[in-house]
């Protein structure tokens, strides 16, 4: 296996030399590469549907049989778990095939963001190497690259984030992947599905593809995350399934794929780009047997859909309510959010405003520094909880919390205040709600 990951990686150079607008992670307009690439055949025939088959005694191949690349072409078949309905991808496809212009999105965390290869080589992730393999597919097409992978992120502000990153691009396609960065209690698996529902229920019929990943510990949220994607047909590519198996069996080890606990290396993300072009190849070969109506009609939601079509606002947002400021002033001091407040100093310092909603998420700066200070909420003049940005997890990270969280939709008066004390900091990046 190792020779052939030395292979894979001295291919991946040939495919960097023709990557273009390397520099633009969270760009849409980039145009299409590599026009003298071929579309492949396609095969009227393929099935609507493929589920992955999971090896067992009676069907687990002689691997001491096998080459290398055999063994390896298993591994990325064993991604696939599902290509879900393939409708929406098709009627996508078929529009790059035809020459028009497509919108593929990325949002997730840092393995999406490219982690270990960005920002130096951002055309290394596998995200960016996924888009110039379509582009090779359909060089007439115009094929847009939006990343809104943010490091240590997970999907509640994933969701909150979501109309701001991704759905201002107007994106065809969008890739999920926050199996690593997520935890497994209910407000998790709320916003997972809200974020999912999102998507599925814009006008435009947006192909959803649900990534999920692992670390070297093991955890994924692949089994709570799977029901969405089975709820609602959709395609699921999983690193579990695939380099799970090969750790187990000893034919990989997590170094092969990984130079920390959480992250691809180089070798890594060509894996998980292999994995992801597996599922196109898929829908590309039934591409006109597969387009159609889209059925809008959804089943309820696996969890819960009540942080769906969540409004993101800061300071740099005309939608955003006026805010009365003391002391506090309208910078972050964050690279994505730069338009929030902050307030650093000994006196009492606080933001005021009135919305209507029925959900509010605030997202704050955290630090592992005695210098970050708690935060008291006050909703319609009630003291409800009290945020502290000095936590141990922190590292100057965007982290959230859940200030609203009502069934019915109300005029609120929210106050952010930091209370008088010593030395202190509090910055508030932004605010996220659901009407």
């Amino acid at each position: 296996m190792k020779k052939l990951l030395s292979v894979i990686l001295a291919a991946s150079v040939v495919l960097a030399a023709g990557c273009s607008d390397a520099n633009a992670p969270a760009s849409a307009g980039t145009s299409a590469a590599d026009s003298s690439a071929a579309a492949p055949e396609t095969d009227e025939s393929a099935p609507e549907k493929t589920e992955s088959d999971p090896e067992t005694a009676e069907n687990t191949p002689d691997y001491s049989s096998l080459s290398e690349e055999e063994i390896y072409d298993l591994m990325v078949e064993r991604s696939l778990m599902t290509t879900g309905d393939m409708t929406r991808m098709a009627n996508v496809l078929k529009k790059a095939r035809d020459g028009g212009e497509i919108t593929v999105a990325y949002i997730g965390g840092s393995i999406t963001y490219g982690m270990t290869v960005a920002p130096a080589e951002p055309e290394k992730c596998w995200a960016y190497r996924s888009t110039e393999w379509l582009r090779g597919q359909f060089p007439e097409a115009t094929v847009n690259y939006v990343n809104a992978g943010i490091s240590g992120t997970p999907s509640i502000l994933g969701n909150a984030r979501l109309e701001r990153d991704v759905l201002a691009y107007d994106p065809d396609v969008v890739f999920v992947e926050f199996a690593v960065n997520d935890g497994k209690s209910s407000e998790y698996q709320t916003a997972y599905d809200s974020l999912v529902r999102t998507l599925l229920t814009q006008e435009k019929d947006i192909a959803v593809v649900l990534l999920f990943t692992v670390i070297e510990s093991g955890h994924t949220c692949q089994e709570h995350m799977s029901k969405v994607g089975e709820q609602y047909g959709l395609p699921m590519i999983s690193e579990p399934n695939s380099l799970g198996v090969e750790f187990a069996e000893g034919r990989m080890t997590w170094q092969d794929y990984s130079d920390d606990e959480s992250h691809p290396n180089e070798a890594g993300h060509i894996m998980v780009t292999d994995f992801v072009t597996h599922y196109f190849e898929q829908v590309i070969a039934g591409i006109d047997g597969n387009c159609g109506t889209v059925d809008k009609e959804l089943p309820e939601p696996v969890f819960s859909d009540r942080y769906m079509n969540m409004h993101y606002f800061d300071g740099g947002y005309e939608n955003a309510p006026d805010i009365a400021l003391d002391k506090m002033q309208p910078t972050s001091g964050h690279e994505y959010f730069p338009n929030g407040w902050s307030y650093k100093g000994e006196e009492e310092a606080s933001m005021t405003f009135t919305l209507k909603c029925s959900t509010l998420e605030m997202i704050y700066k955290a630090n592992n520094s005695k210098l970050y200070a708690d935060a008291d909420i006050y909703i319609d003049g009630v003291k409800t909880c009290t945020v502290s940005s000095n936590r141990s997890d922190g590292w100057s990270n965007p982290v959230t919390q859940m200030i609203i969280d009502n069934d019915e939709s109300a005029e609120h008066t929210v106050s952010i205040v930091v209370p008088a004390g010593g030395k202190h900091y509090f910055g508030v990046m932004g605010f996220a709600y659901t009407d």
